[in-house]
């Protein structure tokens, strides 16, 4: 299994009893739950809201069911489908971490997709990490699953470190959604998926009566998918959404970054290429002499970037 890392020194974290330590002697505590070792890095105080109040499982049970019931959905089904998307690799065995696992509704799915990975589950709500580890207590091995409880917007692992990433609900509770997705990217190994998703009506259903009823149940279904947050270097990029079109669904790999050639060069009257139509830019002429440029590079039989470029440079050679 990783190693958690410091979030001070950023070395590995050697747990031994109820502590943890590392080089910097910065410590966590750690709590033995139904067997398992978890470490504590931040704990969400008690009632700040639904998820970390007494009997939080229960109630968000009954959310789930409601929210099912309501649009004509199962949780099996749907389970499946959450962790059908993501897809499946040729590396076994996979390093896969949950954020923001709530009561581990889909700890048997991913385990069921992915029998041989090693499971990391994360959650901010001490309450619903208990309940996790009760409910999957059964079908989980302490040498593949770890649990901890902590911030999903720091993250205590190095970079590019999962194979895969998925957090499905609680994105519109984070105090910094930004800081959150990049979390996720961060962790993920080139290559790796990253999978969330949460509330947020399809644009298309904006203004319609429909989204008005959902929305004034419940304020969370006027979030957008935070596509204005996703990074740069990613590729396979998918959103699509579930509960009759009221909950977004992010995938994408994450990618060295774009491959994109700014030096190709234009065929044509006009020449140049990316780079230079954007990084070369200089002062507007006057519109006689445009036109005389024009003509003459039309004469000589090339583009106009090359004739002025030679015209320049010529200047400038004097």
């Amino acid at each position: 299994m990783l190693d958690f890392i410091c979030q001070i020194c950023e070395s590995p974290i050697r747990i031994s009893g109820s502590e943890g330590t590392c080089k910097c002697n910065a410590s966590i505590s750690v709590e033995s739950i139904h067997g398992h070792s978890v470490a504590i890095f931040k704990r969400q105080e008690l009632g700040k809201n639904e998820f970390s109040i007494i009997n939080a499982a229960e109630i968000h049970d009954n959310a789930m069911q409601w929210l099912h019931d309501v649009h004509g959905t199962n949780e099996v089904q749907f389970r499946e489908h959450l962790v059908g998307f993501i897809g499946k690799s040729s590396k076994d065995p996979l390093n896969i971490l949950i954020t923001s696992a709530g009561a581990g509704n889909d700890i048997k799915y991913i385990l069921d997709a992915f029998p041989n990975c090693f499971l990391y589950v994360q959650d901010i709500a001490y309450e619903m990490i208990v309940a996790a580890i009760e409910r999957n207590e059964l079908s989980i091995s302490r040498e593949r699953v770890k649990f901890f409880v902590g911030d999903a917007c720091a993250l205590p692992f190095i970079k590019d470190t999962f194979d895969v990433v998925y957090h499905f609900g609680g994105i519109n509770l984070f105090d910094n959604i930004e800081l959150g997705l990049h979390e996720m990217h961060r962790v993920a190994k080139v290559g790796g998926i990253v999978q969330f998703g949460d509330e947020g009506i399809a644009p298309w259903l904006y203004n319609h009566e429909i989204s008005n009823v959902l929305i004034q149940n419940n304020d969370l279904y006027k979030c957008e998918a935070p596509l204005k947050f996703m990074p740069l270097d990613i590729s396979d990029s998918n959103l699509k959404y579930l509960f009759n079109n009221c909950f977004y669904l992010v995938r994408y790999i994450k990618s060295s970054g774009p491959k994109i050639n700014l030096d190709v060069i234009h065929k044509g009257a006009r020449g140049g290429s990316l780079r230079t139509r954007y990084y070369g830019v200089l002062e507007g002429i006057n519109p006689n002499l445009k036109e005389k440029i024009n003509v003459t590079a039309r004469k000589l039989g090339i583009s106009r970037v090359d004739y002025l470029e030679r015209i320049i440079m010529q200047a400038l050679d004097k």
